[in-house]
């Protein structure tokens, strides 16, 4: 098991989230990871800035010929060299976002091994004698004043943010035991940066009050309504050892919210079964077993949003001409609208309409939804080609433009049989914590249309949830590029 500790800062612990937050949209919030690597975007242009000026300098003041090539080549290897060097000495450090290293010594140190690095590898001009250390001391000196200029600024900068709780990590406790008492302690640590959620529990005797039990804030039905309205980013669940079943039990009902999970650490790690296995962290003396990382952070959300909006614009623009001709086929084959819309949940157990070419004479949204069964009475002819071939799904792409939907994930169920499939298959829920798909991984391994067997619902969503427990851009773009393939003609699709 690997160690990790929990994201700091140095603002005080703020007032418990409470009840009263659940109604209001989240708090502007940002990612200490993404602004880390911004910086460390902004050094690296720095370097390579502080190698252009000397360069100019002797091109248009020297009159002499520079290999724009080589110097270029030469400029980007001295400013990896030095990210890496200065990632080595801990420079991009996310606990010190509230006080963003500046060091000028390690600055200084870090392109100094660049340069000799670059040295190593050939010199991007031919050298003159005392032109050569010119050059070299001019662009050491103008690429060490313009890192010390950004790292200032990103200090000042940054510190603002964190003063103005940006950075927090918004923690809540599951207990209200002497465990969890002493997790809030660490929690109100005020180096920690850290708004603290508050305490929850289901279990508020009388007893617990008189041996003096903290301020609980509300029950487990309370914490998984503020985790599901985006004011959680971390739940610890703090309970006494003897409580093993119980803690097993409330990770199973939490691991489906868009949250990291932690249990303190004097839970034997057998209680978390599912998974690789698992990280250790900590707050403060208090260690913790991760049971899982909240899905799509930092960099991986931006990454996905742009994936889907960019590429979902091109691939509607593209489709406009197909889907105008089946809009009029519809019309012309039977009487009914063009679309089929019906009710599906989406992230956190949202639920929205998903838009479809209507394939079938009926039009079911209610409590009770048949599945397509082959030779379905109800599919249409024109119907029976579309699901065949999948293209009744493309108006779904304007699903994923209105930001309910993506072009990868989780095939959304209507809610009829997602309440039916949430009592029966272990771990359903967890399918919610990313936007559903137009495709996914289940659909390009066989596993869609009907659901007649345990088995097959059982082998949908494990796939399901392998693909939230190991996303990637190179997984989505897999799963985009076999989709046709795989789907095209598929014997499930009735």
């Amino acid at each position: 098991m690997t160690t990790s500790t929990l994201e700091a800062g140095s603002v005080a612990a703020q007032p418990d989230i409470g009840l009263s937050e659940i109604g209001k949209a989240p708090e502007r919030r940002f990612s200490r990871r993404i602004a880390a690597d911004l910086v460390g975007f902004l050094d690296v242009a720095a370097v390579i800035a502080g190698g252009m000026v000397p360069a100019l300098f002797y091109a248009y003041g020297g009159g002499l010929e520079v290999d724009w090539l080589k110097h270029t080549q030469a400029c980007l290897v001295s400013a990896i060299i030095a990210y890496g060097c200065l990632k080595n000495y801990g420079l991009y450090d996310t606990d010190r976002v509230h006080d963003f290293p500046v060091e000028p010594t390690k600055l200084a140190a870090s392109l100094s091994i660049a340069f000799l690095a670059v040295l190593g590898l050939g010199l991007p001009f031919v050298p003159r004698d005392m032109h050569l250390w010119i050059w070299y001391l001019v662009w050491f000196i103008m690429s060490f004043v313009l890192l010390l200029d950004v790292r200032l600024l990103a200090r000042s900068y940054l510190a603002r943010l964190t003063r103005a709780g940006h950075f927090n990590a918004r923690v809540a406790v599951y207990g209200s035991g002497a465990i969890a008492r002493r997790v809030e302690e660490h929690l109100s640590n005020p180096k920690l940066g850290i708004r603290f959620g508050g305490l929850y529990d289901d279990r508020l005797d009388a007893k617990r009050v008189e041996d003096g039990a903290p301020t609980v804030a509300g029950r487990l039905a309370d914490l998984i309504a503020a985790a599901r309205a985006g004011h959680i980013d971390r739940i610890i669940i703090a309970l006494p050892q003897a409580a093993d079943q119980r803690t097993q039990a409330i990770a199973r009902k939490l691991e489906h919210l868009p949250v990291s999970l932690h249990v303190v650490t004097h839970i034997a790690s057998d209680l978390v079964e599912q998974g690789p296995a698992h990280q250790v962290s900590n707050i403060g003396s208090v260690g913790l077993i991760d049971v899982k990382q909240k899905p799509l952070a930092d960099w991986s959300r931006i990454v996905k949003a742009v994936e889907d909006y960019v590429l979902g614009a091109i691939l509607l623009v593209a489709a406009l001409p197909v889907m105008a001709v089946i809009a009029l086929v519809i019309k012309l084959d039977s009487r009914g609208s063009v679309f089929f819309r019906q009710r599906r949940r989406g992230l956190n157990n949202k639920i929205f309409e998903v838009i479809k070419f209507r394939t079938m004479y009926v039009v079911e949204d209610g409590s009770e939804i048949k599945q397509a069964t082959r030779n379905d009475p109800r599919v249409t002819r024109v119907g029976r080609v579309l699901r065949a071939l999948s293209l009744d799904e493309l108006p779904q792409l304007l699903n994923v433009l209105r930001g309910e939907m993506s072009l990868v994930g989780p095939r959304p169920h209507a809610v009829a049989h997602d309440d039916h499939f949430q009592d029966s298959v272990v771990r359903y829920v967890n399918r919610q914590q990313v936007k559903p798909g137009i495709t996914g991984l289940a659909q390009i391994n066989g596993y869609r249309g009907e659901t007649e067997t345990p088995e097959k619902i059982e082998k949908r969503i494990a796939l399901d949830l392998e693909y939230v427990d190991t996303w990637s851009l190179w997984l989505d773009l897999k799963i985009l590029l076999l989709t046709v393939p795989r789907t095209l003609g598929s014997k499930n699709a009735y």
